[in-house]
């Protein structure tokens, strides 16, 4: 029969370092095999190997098997919404080099949170979201607006209405973005539109040259400060 869960076990298993450095890189989305995680945790492979086995083990890495290769990410998005939390109540580590800045940086202005956007560009977005109207916004709760429908479906998300929003605390930028159904489609939307390129380094993303005017300029204003409450309540 069993009890509670058992936190303190999941607690010790996820905080080993190798295992947090190896879901930071799973939060994108995407699907790595064995060598591509080695070498960007820079850890050999049969260590990264007992890593995944470990989280595989606790439920959350799933695995794909296409041809030779074995694939690993996230089971879901769920879990990338626990590690951008834990995120946002961590102390920052000390960065120690150019290319540590850098990738900082790249984060910092737009990224992907498993499916969505995140950083100040899904912030920024979310802002503009509510100004138009098209999304309305009571305590944690979204709502979608007629208008937000129509535009939704005009930057190619179907049938947005069926589609649920939700807030996800940015962890660099403490404001909140768009996730849930209705974010992952908006990203969806974005890059099969070729309106954002992912990084083949990590998950950043940046706007391309076929990016809408609306959009540019969305991301342009990402060093404003203003915080946009015009849905919340009194």
């Amino acid at each position: 029969m069993n009890g509670i869960p058992n936190l303190p076990e999941t607690i010790q298993l996820i905080g080993d370092p190798t295992r947090i450095k190896l879901m930071t890189i799973m939060i994108d989305g995407r699907y790595y095999t064995v060598t591509e995680l080695s070498k960007r945790t820079r850890v050999s492979l049969s260590t990264t190997s007992y890593h995944l086995k470990k989280l595989t083990q606790i439920g959350w890495i799933d695995t794909y098997k296409q041809g030779k290769n074995v694939y690993y990410g996230l089971i879901n998005e769920s879990i990338a919404d626990i590690l951008e939390l834990l995120m946002t109540i961590s102390t920052p580590q000390k960065i120690q080099s150019y290319n540590q800045k850098q990738e900082y940086i790249e984060i910092k202005e737009a990224r992907t949170c498993y499916s969505h956007l995140a950083g100040k560009l899904g912030v920024n977005l979310f802002d503009f979201f509510i100004e138009k109207d098209y999304l309305r916004r009571k305590n944690h709760e979204i709502s979608l607006t007629d208008a937000g429908r129509i535009f939704f479906e005009e930057i190619g998300v179907s049938s947005p209405e069926a589609l649920n929003g939700k807030l996800c605390m940015d962890w660099s930028e403490r404001r909140f973005h768009l996730a849930g159904p209705l974010g992952s489609e908006i990203c969806a939307a974005f890059l099969r539109q070729g309106w954002i390129i992912k990084s083949d380094k990590n998950r950043s993303v940046i706007l391309s040259a076929v990016s809408p005017a609306w959009l540019r300029t969305v991301y342009k204003n990402r060093d404003s400060q203003k915080v946009l409450v015009k849905n919340e309540p009194s």
